[in-house]
């Protein structure tokens, strides 16, 4: 091995000296180019972030893009907001406050987003920057499905210690104030509470909205709809001359129901008021006796 290196070495002192010299150029040159696009490299770096930490600087200072206090119209307020109709545009507006007099590129669009879905009413929203200094604000409003009655207070009567009062509910089970004007024709929804979690609320809603889509040629004789139990649904029924309460179960909604509707004529007479009939049982109608014994069979 060491034969064969003094070999290389001997061979490479033979070599002529100008092509050694052209050897070591070609060397130097590469060496030379290499440390030339490094410090190109280094100096576009640092002239990038300057400009870049410049141009961030104009914009926070400059107050051509600083977002308005609120002026004497709405169209000196620097937000413009659109969508709303029962949602408060003064709370949508509070959500922006903070950002009037800041320059608009320290406005965080998505943080913005996710406080104005804590607004009541607003299901979504979407926030842009408009420059120079302008945001602009699409509200998507929650759809109410249903009332809902939610405690209020108490009464001191031990016969009925809770007031209640109305409010609505949407598809995803949040409870909504009562704002503007209410949809017609929505059912009152018994057997949920504010208290719960709004996924068990959810939980129910959509069961109510899944009997509802079933008896959709039906809807404007429910004017009740019970989900606390969650084996079964119960719905207040309006025939011509009284109202009863159906228990329908958990399936086959529509078949049930026109199981009642056949029958009517034939047990209409033996019905007390508010009658609850069980028409869960296949092709089978029983008569319930109330919890409170109000009346008989």
């Amino acid at each position: 091995m060491a034969r064969r290196k003094k070999q290389e070495e001997e061979i490479e002192e033979q070599k002529p000296a100008s092509e050694r010299n052209v050897v070591s150029r070609d060397t130097i040159r590469i060496a030379l180019r290499f440390t030339f696009w490094t410090l190109s490299l280094v100096v576009s770096v640092f002239v990038v972030a300057w400009v870049t930490l410049q141009g961030e600087q104009f914009l926070t200072n400059d107050p051509r893009f600083h977002v308005p206090a609120r002026g004497a119209s709405a169209r000196d307020e620097g937000v413009d907001v659109r969508g709303l109709k029962n949602a408060s545009k003064s709370a949508v507006m509070r959500v922006f406050e903070n950002d009037r007099g800041r320059s608009l590129a320290d406005v965080d669009p998505d943080r913005r987003r996710m406080q104005l879905r804590t607004v009541d009413w607003v299901r979504d929203a979407s926030v842009r920057r408009i420059w120079p200094n302008h945001l602009e604000v699409e509200v998507t409003e929650r759809e109410p499905v249903a009332f809902v009655q939610v405690a209020s207070g108490f009464t001191g009567n031990f016969e009925n210690p809770v007031t209640y009062k109305p409010m609505l509910i949407d598809a995803d089970g949040v409870i909504l104030r009562l704002r503007g004007s209410v949809p017609a024709n929505l059912p009152l929804l018994t057997g949920v509470r504010a208290s719960e979690d709004v996924e068990v609320r959810r939980a129910r809603v959509l069961r109510m909205m899944r009997m509802l889509d079933e008896l959709r040629d039906f809807r404007d004789r429910i004017p009740e709809i019970d989900v606390s139990d969650p084996e079964s649904i119960r719905i207040t029924y309006q025939m011509q001359d009284q109202q009863v309460i159906l228990i329908l179960g958990n399936e086959r909604f529509l078949e049930r129901l026109n199981i009642f509707i056949r029958h009517y004529d034939g047990i209409r007479d033996r019905l007390p008021p508010r009658a609850i009939l069980d028409v869960s049982l296949e092709g089978r109608i029983t008569a319930i006796e109330p919890a409170d014994g109000t009346h008989k069979k």
